[in-house]
């Protein structure tokens, strides 16, 4: 191996006295350029899902220990099936490998496992690896996500990128801090999460516990009220029956006691009129209407007398005018007045049922009635 490069060989008896070899080159440009991959393109050696267990890798540079890689064109790779009880992880790989003279990509197949972890990449003097990306291959799947695969170009501890023909950006420490970073947040959005959590369940096992007893107290006093008004119209319906009996009962006696004093009143009525009846006679409105021809023919007489102007005969005329008048007006009785009175008398008979009826009463009332009424009849 030369030490220093590049100097032209001399031909010293038809042989040249300095031949470079490829690993010669190799420590020349691993001087300035470090082990990665080739930002450009920015997807370059990129590990996508695409179908079923199938991956497919981006075309894209890598370089290592001073040798370069290409890959030209998209590269489809198939994983292994899944396993059917324990998760693995496959880590997708561009190697190095001196002793086949050749860089390529390989996936490194992990091991199975509940807890499962990418398998450590291999960095010897004859072989040497960049992880591209790692691939959760959970039991039983058959079909790769993207969520599935965890892009690894970036990290500088498994791969890195070149950045320049003098240096590289190591992007570990950016990683680091963006995961611890990550790690932190989510760990306090957990435990503000967590927090909230806890509150939300205690405030709603709360509003839960005020629920149910709003609704049981609202449910006591729906049943104590509906209680309270069953008993209250039971009672109230009891009442009206009740009411109705008595109403019923005081309408039939009353009725009954009207018709026993019309029944009575006409009694003592019959009575009272048969008893005068023979006083007046039996023909009383032909008695009466005699008394009046005959006074009336009297009248005749007496003022043809009085024609002749004689005192006595004045005097007599005035006499039987008066006595016409007074048989015309019912012998001077106030039949309106004793009418009203003999209904006072019968109403006050009937009300002396309730109290001390007194037979003298309801006869006093029947015979100012009858009183009038043969007034005004006759």
């Amino acid at each position: 191996m030369a030490n220093s490069l590049p100097f032209n060989a001399v031909a010293v008896d038809g042989e040249y006295d300095r031949v470079y070899k490829a690993e010669d080159w190799a420590w020349y440009f691993a001087t300035f350029i470090a082990n990665g991959i080739f930002p450009k393109p920015s997807d370059g050696l990129q590990v996508v899902a695409y179908s079923g267990m199938e991956i497919r890798v981006n075309a894209g540079y890598a370089f290592i220990n001073g040798y370069a890689f290409r890959n030209p064109a998209t590269l489809s790779v198939t994983l292994d099936t899944a396993e059917g009880a324990l998760n693995r992880v496959d880590r997708v790989v561009v190697r190095w490998d001196l002793p086949q003279r050749d860089m390529y990509i390989a996936v490194l197949k992990g091991t199975p496992s509940a807890k499962p972890t990418a398998t450590a990449v291999t960095r010897t003097t004859e072989i040497w690896e960049l992880a591209l990306a790692d691939i959760y291959v959970g039991k039983g799947v058959t079909r790769i996500q993207t969520q599935n695969i965890t892009d690894q170009r970036f990290n500088s501890a498994v791969c890195g990128i070149v950045t320049g023909t003098v240096e590289e950006i190591d992007a570990s420490v950016l990683t680091k801090q963006f995961t611890d970073f990550f790690n932190t947040y989510s760990a306090a959005v957990l435990d503000e999460f967590s927090a909230y959590k806890q509150s939300m369940e205690k405030y709603l096992t709360e509003i839960a516990g005020v629920y149910d007893s709003y609704v049981s107290k609202t449910e006591g006093l729906f049943a104590q009220y509906e209680s309270q008004f069953n008993e209250r119209y039971s009672s109230f319906e009891s009442t009206l029956d009740n009411w109705d009996k008595e109403l019923l009962s005081a309408y039939t006696e009353f009725m009954a006691k009207i018709k026993l004093f019309q029944s009575d009143a006409e009694n003592e009525f019959n009575t009272w009129f048969e008893s005068i009846k023979d006083k007046l006679g039996e023909d009383i409105a032909g008695s009466l209407q005699l008394q009046i021809e005959e006074l009336a023919a009297a009248m005749q007489e007496v003022k043809k007398q009085a024609e002749a102007g004689t005192k006595e005969t004045k005097e007599a005329i005035a006499a039987l005018d008066e006595r016409l008048k007074r048989v015309e007006s019912g012998w001077g009785i106030d039949y309106k007045h004793d009418a009203v009175l003999g209904l006072c008398y019968m109403g006050a008979a009937y009300m002396s049922q309730h109290y001390e009826r007194t037979v003298e009463t309801a006869v006093l009332g029947v015979t100012y009635v009858g009183n009038s009424y043969l007034a005004n009849t006759f």
